[in-house]
């Protein structure tokens, strides 16, 4: 990596392509903004992305990294067969990429950018990434893939991934050249990047700070045997300990569902089981995580919602009322901390959330029981439900925009 000397753009590093190290921003903005865009699912974005997606998979390495096994298997030949077959079936309209398309990847998530970058590219799009200074290990060696990858697909020159302080001025840069801008962050990030010029005709998907929660039926818990209630309790910690809470999907509340015993009494089970499981598990506690749970405890505690704090250990647990936990929501940071909540039926849950909520993982419940009360939800809140386990699961409809069609145009014909 070097520093592009380029004036303004000095502090711009290029980290994917190789070559990109030795350019300047603008050479770069000019020659992405003069490339034509290949068709949605032209072969060779088809293949590049399946040869990435096994490389990661072939590689033992990724045994360290399970979330990058589930990207590599997302991103299996069947299933971009599908995604293609689900984006072509619209007719009467000739179906193309929006342009360049800038993507701003969160900092606490390493992998979940190259989600949306990768439906991009088999869009046909030009993508230019902004990703964290601070590259850890997982993304250094997604990088190398993606890096070796584009070479071997020739296709170096349709997507770049870089690096710089925050600066308005760089950001503007860039999205006065892009067609489209995505912005995954908090709510201060998202804020301030709208703020910030597009071009006219350019488009933006935003990806703000979200709250997800576990929905679990009491009855149905205390009805597992051991060894049940421990897979459950495993497939919890995936969802919830993968990325330490910190993904906008993994659940921080837990909504229990039943009468005040048969709650009681899964709560109990429930916990006891989960930290059996912790004992078989390696995962990070560190002491700036534990000083943050006790942080967030103590704020909570002077909220009107606050019942009991559990003993502040991992995981911290914070039962509440059943009122909207607004406030409270607003001082989770994730990090092994849970919060609680009993409720008589499901409609009284539901009815508590807010357009703040993303995911909602259940257990006890199909989907057929659970349509039947999406109607009496608050406007614009929960955009997923899913089983426990499968939380962070991506898929193409994410936040409640399906993304292939965000990231195409249509040329409508009417000859």
């Amino acid at each position: 990596m070097q520093r592009c000397e380029a004036g303004l753009m000095k502090n711009v590093q290029f980290f994917v392509p190789v070559a990109a190290a030795r350019a300047d921003l603008d050479t770069v903005l000019r020659t992405a903004s003069g490339l034509r865009l290949l068709a949605p699912f032209d072969p060779m974005l088809v293949d590049f992305v399946v040869a990435f997606a096994k490389s990661i998979l072939l590689d033992r390495t990724s045994r360290e990294y399970p979330e990058l096994v589930v990207l590599g298997n997302f991103f299996r030949t069947a299933r971009i067969e599908r995604l293609k077959r689900a984006l072509m079936m619209e007719e009467g309209a000739a179906c193309f990429g929006r342009g360049l398309v800038f993507h701003i990847a969160p900092s606490n998530v390493d992998s979940v950018f190259l989600y949306s970058s990768l439906l991009s590219v088999l869009c046909g799009n030009i993508n230019i990434v902004r990703i964290s200074r601070n590259a850890g290990p997982q993304l250094r060696f997604v990088l190398d893939k993606l890096e070796r990858a584009l070479a071997q697909a020739g296709l170096g020159e349709r997507f770049y991934v870089l690096t710089y302080e925050h600066d308005d001025a760089i950001t503007t840069r860039i999205s006065a050249q892009c067609h489209m801008r995505v912005v995954w962050g908090g709510d201060a990030t998202v804020s301030k990047i709208r703020s910030l010029p597009l071009r006219p005709t350019a488009t933006e998907l935003c990806f703000p700070d979200r709250f997800s929660a576990a929905m679990l039926r009491a009855d149905a818990i205390n009805a597992l045997d051991t060894a049940a209630l421990d897979l459950l309790c495993g497939d919890f910690y995936n969802d919830a300990i993968w990325f330490a809470q910190q993904a906008c999907s993994s659940p921080r509340l837990v909504a229990w569902i039943g009468d005040e015993q048969a709650c009681t009494t899964a709560r109990l089970r429930f916990w006891q089981s989960f930290a059996q499981v912790l004992k078989h598990k390696d995962f990070e506690n560190s002491s700036g995580m534990a000083m943050d749970r006790f942080v967030t405890a103590c704020l909570v505690a002077t909220e009107p919602t606050h019942r009991d704090t559990t003993a502040l250990g991992f995981p911290t647990r914070i039962l509440m009322n059943s009122a909207p936990l607004a406030a409270a929501k607003h001082h989770h940071r994730g990090n092994g901390l849970f919060y609680e909540q009993c409720f008589g039926d499901v409609p009284a849950f539901l009815s508590t959330l807010s357009d703040q909520e993303q995911t909602l993982s259940v257990f006890g419940y199909e989907g057929p029981e659970m349509a039947q009360w999406l109607g009496d939800l608050p406007m614009r809140s929960v955009d997923r439900i899913t089983k426990v386990g499968h939380a962070l699961d991506f898929n193409e409809i994410w936040d409640g925009t399906r993304l292939l069609q965000a990231f195409t145009r249509r040329i409508s014909i009417e000859l």
